[in-house]
C-alpha cells in the first residue's frame, strides 16, 4: 500500500501542474484612452463673495460628462487636507465656496486641480487624469 502511494504522489502533482493555467497576465476590463488632461487650470480669490473661481482648458470633451475638482492645503497636493467635489456641469469653471472649507478667521493658500470625468462604451465615468499642475489661491478671511 506504501508503494502505490508513493507512485500516486508524482502523478499527482504532474496532473495538478497540467490543469493549473499557463496564463499569467492581469484581466483588462476595457483599453483605457483618455485623450487629454485638463490644462491651464487657474484659481483667483474673490473676497466680496468669499469663493475661488477655478478655470481650466481641456483640448478634447469628447465623452466628457463631468468633471472632478479636487483642493488641497498642501503644495505636496495628497499629503495636504484634501476635499473633492463634482462640477456637475460641462462648463469650464467651478466656485469653490470657501466658508464650507475654512472657518472664519483662517487663512491659508489653497491649492486646486481639475480632472475630467468619462462615460462611453469603454469607461462608466471614469475620473482621468489630474491636470499636471495645481494652481493656488491665498485666502486671507476676517
Amino acid at each position: 500500500m506504501k508503494k502505490a502511494i508513493i507512485h500516486l504522489i508524482p502523478i499527482l502533482i504532474i496532473i495538478i501542474a497540467i490543469g493549473c493555467s499557463s496564463d499569467h497576465e492581469a484581466p483588462t476590463f476595457s483599453k483605457f484612452e483618455v485623450a487629454k488632461k485638463p490644462f491651464d487650470v487657474v484659481a483667483s480669490y474673490d473676497i466680496e463673495t468669499d469663493k475661488v473661481n477655478v478655470t481650466w482648458d481641456i483640448a478634447e470633451t469628447t465623452s466628457i460628462v463631468d468633471y472632478f475638482i479636487s483642493v488641497s492645503d498642501s503644495s505636496d497636493f495628497d499629503l495636504g487636507k484634501v476635499w473633492t467635489g463634482s462640477s456637475n456641469s460641462l462648463d469650464k469653471s467651478y466656485l469653490f465656496n470657501v466658508k464650507n472649507y475654512l472657518s472664519p478667521g483662517d487663512s491659508e493658500i489653497l491649492y486646486f486641480t481639475v480632472s475630467a470625468v468619462y462615460k462611453n462604451e469603454n469607461l462608466n465615468y471614469f475620473i482621468g487624469p489630474r491636470a499636471d499642475l495645481p494652481d493656488s489661491a491665498s485666502i486671507k478671511r476676517d
